[in-house]
């Protein structure tokens, strides 16, 4: 196994498991055939998912734990970790599967003209755009932020790697 600096996944994982299987996937090894560029949009899926407000904490509280997963979850008996069915503690599948399709989303848009320009669009605050006879509008919220997608998917771009890791996000916390 190859690992990625700074990912949840290694390049063992790209190529036998998503690369093989997934035809949106396979358009990164075709377009960036460098395992240096396909690592780059994997650790950035990594950081969008490590930035989520998560439930639980860290499995390994000794500060060794670069990433959030494996993490551990109270429950009414105690603290107990993200294990698989044999009692080995890792990283969850979920989270797996969810950093790969947000490297999908994150890739699909840098190299979308369309798309990039309306993910700037909606950064820099514009809510209504029309080209020729075609418009589009953004909502903004009451805090005045614009919906879209970073938004609704708490900052992922991939509302399949969302849907992925939700069970995973904090809804809400006790203030202390």
């Amino acid at each position: 196994m190859t690992a990625i600096s700074n990912s949840y996944i290694t390049t063992d994982t790209i190529f036998e498991t998503w690369m093989g299987v997934d035809p949106r996937a396979s358009a990164i090894v075709l377009k960036a055939a460098d395992v240096t560029v396909q690592s780059w949009y994997l650790q950035r899926a990594t950081k969008a998912i490590d930035s989520l407000p998560l439930r639980g904490r860290k499995y390994m509280r000794d500060g060794s734990q670069d990433r959030q997963f494996p993490r551990e979850y109270m429950t009414e008996y105690g603290w107990y970790p993200d294990a698989d069915e044999s009692g080995n503690v890792e990283v969850p599948q979920a989270v797996l599967d969810a950093c790969c399709e947000e490297a999908i989303a994150i890739y699909d848009i840098l190299n979308t003209a369309d798309r990039l320009e309306r993910l700037k669009l909606q950064r820099e605050g514009i809510t209504s755009v029309s080209y020729g006879g075609t418009s589009e509008q953004y909502s903004t919220n009451p805090g005045g932020s614009i919906s879209g997608a970073a938004s609704r998917y708490k900052g992922l771009m991939s509302k399949e790697a969302y849907d992925l890791v939700s069970k995973y996000i904090l809804r809400s916390a006790p203030i202390v």
